[in-house]
């Protein structure tokens, strides 16, 4: 997720995690999951703070990834 630096501060993350989230429901799912590099701490926070929780690693494209998942 990658946003303009002009809007960092703006809640437009959190904004479209519930835009996600919506569009899940929507369709039926029960749980989200997202991935991210370890290094990411950023996205790892902005994860946190939206509900996220931590659940182990997955291995995507040789390398190893940092998986949150939420209940919807």
């Amino acid at each position: 997720m990658a946003f303009d630096r002009r809007f960092v501060g703006r809640g437009l993350s959190a904004a479209a995690l519930r835009l996600a989230e919506d569009l899940c429901r929507e369709q039926g799912a029960a749980a989200i999951r997202i991935d991210t590099d370890p290094q990411n701490r950023r996205m790892q926070h902005i994860l946190e703070k939206n509900g996220y929780r931590r659940c182990g690693t997955v291995l995507f494209q040789g390398s190893g990834k940092v998986a949150f998942d939420k209940a919807l």
